[in-house]
Formats: structure tokens, C-alpha cells, sequence
């Protein structure tokens, strides 16, 4: 008998966000935890960057006046949430692990 080699396909996982999107708008947004880090922001689901403060905080700029979809993960706990930011007005949003985001 002949064997026939087998050919292995390797298919491509989730690409890691490595590369963030720019943000600007005229609401400045703050990210706040106590027991996350490292973790990853998504605005409208585009990779906007990652927490590397060491303080739990991570700042960016939304358009306001309008619903935005923010989604912060860390690997292992997942927060997505949809979010009215009025304009000019700052927003902080807390997220802990195991629990639910609040604003």
C-alpha cells in the first residue's frame, strides 16, 4: 500500500489587534479599573488600543450627540455596551472583572 502524504492547512485564528484606530471627537471618555490590565478597547468595533497606563485607565475621544458601541476585553472577561455620550460632556466608565460595566 501507498501511503499519501497528508497536507495540513493552517487556518488563521483571530488576527490580535495590534495596530489602533485613531479616535477624535468632542467627548473625552476615560476607562477605569480596578482589577483589569492590559486590556482592549473597541470603539464601533474597530481597535481603538490597549491599557498599558498600570493604573487601569485608558482615555481616548468620541463623537458625541450619539449611541457608540464600546467593548473592553482582557481575554478573559468581555464588557460590550452601547452607550449614549452627549457632546462636550466627559464620560468615565468603570469596569471590574466578574462584574458588569456601569457608567
Amino acid at each position: 500500500q501507498q501511503q499519501t502524504g497528508q497536507q495540513y492547512i493552517q487556518v488563521p485564528g483571530p488576527v490580535p489587534a495590534t495596530t489602533p484606530v485613531p479616535t477624535t471627537g468632542d467627548v473625552p471618555v476615560t476607562i477605569k479599573s480596578n482589577g483589569m490590565r492590559g486590556y482592549q478597547v473597541f470603539l464601533d468595533g474597530a481597535y481603538i488600543g490597549s491599557e498599558t497606563s498600570g493604573d487601569g485607565s485608558f482615555s481616548f475621544n468620541v463623537k458625541g450627540n450619539m449611541y457608540h458601541d464600546i467593548r473592553v476585553t482582557d481575554g478573559q472577561f468581555n464588557y460590550p455596551k452601547s452607550i449614549y455620550f452627549q457632546s462636550g460632556v466627559p464620560k468615565i466608565i468603570y469596569v471590574e472583572p466578574g462584574t458588569s460595566e456601569y457608567v
